[in-house]
């Protein structure tokens, strides 16, 4: 490939990507509440994260529509979302999961934590799923936790719930 069409390629690729960032109207939110995971859920070690690591499942059960909580162990909640657009094709999106919560203190290196964030990709037309299990007593934290989807930089849709007894 010449210099020439080098360029060229690379103007494309840049005239694509600035047409899908302008594309992308709203994220929205499609449910949210108590949830469970469908099928295996995994962990990812994830180094300075409140527990060391993220629970990935790759498909969730609502079974309760709420935003006000009674936290227990073994509890999930959390949200599901879509990108809305105006694309023909499905395009690769780069985001982030952020959930801010009451201060946690991890007991084992007593690290304190007001937030977990989580970077993510998904295509536009797949449904994506963010959710928080407790796991432990220490987190049992009442208060607000807010679900926030960020997409370059800017706070997209968010969720309130609201942890109380």
């Amino acid at each position: 490939m010449t210099k020439k069409n080098c360029s060229f390629a690379v103007l494309i690729q840049m005239e694509a990507i600035n047409r899908f960032k302008k594309a992308i109207m709203n994220i929205k939110i499609v449910d949210y509440g108590i949830c469970k995971a469908i099928g295996e859920t995994k962990k990812d070690i994830v180094p300075g994260s409140t527990t060391g690591y993220f629970l990935h499942s790759y498909d969730m059960e609502f079974l309760e529509r709420t935003d006000v909580i009674s936290p227990k162990v073994g509890l999930s909640f959390g949200i599901s979302y879509e990108f809305e657009d105006d694309l023909e094709e499905a395009e690769l999106v780069d985001y982030v999961c952020r959930i801010r919560h009451p201060k946690l203190v991890n007991p084992i290196n007593m690290e304190q934590f007001i937030e977990c964030t989580e970077e993510k990709d998904a295509y536009v037309d797949e449904l994506g799923t963010d959710f928080y299990t407790f796991e432990f007593d220490w987190e049992l934290q009442l208060g607000e936790w807010i679900f926030e989807i960020i997409y370059e930089d800017e706070i997209m849709c968010s969720q309130t719930f609201i942890m109380t007894e």
